[in-house]
């Protein structure tokens, strides 16, 4: 890179905390990397409050992006760009500079139905011009469409506590449920009502409990006495709750990516779980580690009786489950995705 040029432009929407800290995160890995990185935030500005409904919410994102493309672009000359999620890179104006997509799930997967069939277009246009996409997810790359560029899958990286897990946990399970109707509230909360597990309690991070206990009532579903909700809270304090878990307990109707199980997974706690729809990594290696403890359909009274069965898990199983967890996100680790960048990602996009 020259004192004026970086290498690699990334564009970051940025429209979420975990966005935010997964562009921080490959930036990182990109200068790691000794690639120049220069990162343009996104400013939707007064055009935001436009952003009530799918299509037009990411059309407006897409054409925020644009516009912060075409500033950055004048300032900077990168040699090449990255442009984190499919809806900015749906209207950019690359001006035939080498650029990947970074992407959580495409628009083709979670942006469903006819109404959102301009969306459809406008990715796949963006995907095929793409040099590069890189999706979080092995499932995410699977719904990429028909003539999308070659791709690598790049999760952010998952990180671990120092220190053996212990086998030995308290009688805790931990949800994580910021979208109480996305991620399942209702769900979580009536399985763990029907398990009926004595002596136990439910962890509810990511929504207060004002807004848990409308949400449930609306839902008509019953609140255990002990369920304490903990908000919006710190990572770490999150990860430390996990650590203490016999296990998670998830409910979501949809998981772009997953991230809370599987960190559930890296921390020791038994993930017990709904089939969950979109992109979500963490359903398969649940399956595959203890199939008895994820559910065939989104129902509840199924949850209640994996949940119980995860308490029941006798110790052996336990430490096989969690040794096989750790090989199997190994992928997942810091160390593995900078290979990847180093390897894989910065020779094919500057090559």
């Amino acid at each position: 890179m020259t004192a004026d040029r970086p290498d690699v432009l990334l564009l970051s929407l940025g429209t979420t905390l975990g966005w935010r800290l997964a562009d921080a995160l490959f930036a990182d890995q990109l200068r790691n990397a000794g690639v120049g990185v220069a990162v343009e935030a996104v400013r939707i500005g007064a055009t935001g409050r436009l952003r009530r409904a799918y299509p037009v919410t990411d059309l407006v994102e897409a054409a925020a992006a644009r516009r912060a493309l075409a500033g950055a672009l004048d300032r900077h000359g990168p040699r090449a760009l990255a442009i984190s999620t499919t809806t900015a890179a749906m209207l950019a104006n690359t001006r035939g500079l080498p650029y990947a997509v970074r992407l959580d799930a495409p628009a083709l997967l979670n942006r469903r139905g006819p109404q959102n069939a301009i969306l459809h277009r406008l990715e796949r246009r963006a995907l095929a011009g793409a040099r590069l996409v890189l999706p979080w997810s092995r499932a995410a790359a699977a719904a990429l469409p028909e003539g999308a560029a070659p791709h690598i899958v790049l999760p952010p990286p998952l990180t671990t506590a120092p220190g053996a897990v212990p086998l030995h946990r308290e009688p805790i399970a931990v949800a994580y449920t910021p979208d109480v109707k996305a991620k399942g509230l209702d769900l979580v909360c009536a399985a763990w009502a029907a398990a009926g597990l004595e002596n136990a309690s439910l962890e509810v991070f990511g929504v207060e409990r004002d807004a848990a206990v409308a949400h449930l009532q609306r839902m008509s579903t019953p609140l255990a006495g002990n369920v304490a909700f903990h908000g919006k809270t710190s990572p770490d304090r999150f990860r430390a709750a996990l650590r203490r878990a016999r296990a998670y307990l998830g409910g979501a109707r949809w998981e772009d990516f997953g991230q809370a199980p599987l960190e559930a997974l890296a921390d020791g706690a038994l993930l017990v779980t709904v089939p969950s729809g979109g992109p979500f990594d963490a359903l398969a290696l649940a399956r595959e580690l203890a199939p008895e403890l994820v559910t065939r359909e989104l129902d509840a009274a199924e949850l209640a009786r994996a949940l119980r069965a995860a308490f029941d898990l006798p110790d052996d199983r336990v430490r096989a489950y969690r040794e096989r967890a750790t090989a199997l996100l190994d992928r997942f680790g810091p160390e593995a995705i900078q290979r990847t960048v180093a390897e894989q990602v910065i020779p094919k996009l500057l090559g």
